[in-house]
Parts: C-alpha cells; structure tokens; sequence
C-alpha cells in the first residue's frame, strides 16, 4: 500500500466539485453575456446619437432617432424603448443636452433566482 506522500493528483469526487465549480460559473456568465450584449448595443445608439444631434432638434425628435437605431440594432424587447430608458435634458450651461441611459434589465438564473444589472451612463449632445 502507498504512503500518502507517494500519492498525487485528484480524487474523482475532487474533480467533480471543480467541474461543478466551472460549470455554474460558465452559467452565470453565459446568463449575464446577453444582458451586457444588449446594453452595449443601446449603449452604442445613445452615444451615435449624441454625436449626431443637430440644432433645434427636439427630444421627441432624437427618441424617434433612437427608436429607428433600436430596430437596426435588433434590441427588440418592449420595455426597453428610448422613451422609457433614456432622459433627455438641458445642460446647466444651456448650449447642450445631457442624454441619461438609465434601466434595470434581469434575466432568469436558476429555477426563481434572478439577476438584475442596473445600467446607467450620461452622454452629451453638444448640437452641431
């Protein structure tokens, strides 16, 4: 019989703790990829979108903007729409706009276990 010194490596239940250990991390990332993928795609839209803003543009008129952008990039979900996501408002100094992207998005995780990501990022519009 081997003393414990001559013996190495892992054991079977070792290794399928630290395959189960992979796994659920493997699944809270691939759970949480298309809440970042969607953001970074609204993301995107609110920051072209500020850069194109022209003078005498009105908030209606950049939402609609966004809107168009929203169905090109294939965010397709309801409650995500610019008039429920994004604040459109005046600078302080008056001469721009501050354009706040502001949501919560969750998706199922296990059984009825949820996450919840809040996203929220300020752009500004300086009209041209």
């Amino acid at each position: 019989m081997k003393t414990k010194r001559q013996q190495g490596g892992l054991t079977l239940i070792s290794w399928l703790i630290i395959l189960a250990l992979a796994a659920f991390a493997f699944w809270f990332c691939f759970s949480l990829f298309t809440l970042y993928y969607q953001y970074f795609a609204i993301s995107d839209v609110v920051k072209t979108t500020a850069q194109q803003v022209t003078a005498g543009e009105t908030p209606l008129q950049i939402q609609r903007s966004m809107e168009m952008k929203f169905t090109i990039n294939g965010v397709q979900d309801p409650a995500l729409t610019p008039e429920k996501i994004v604040h459109i408002a005046a600078a302080p100094s008056g001469n721009a706009l501050i354009l706040t992207l502001d949501y919560e998005a969750r998706t199922s995780f296990i059984a009825n276990v949820f996450l919840v990501v809040h996203f929220h990022k300020t752009y500004r519009a300086t009209p041209h």
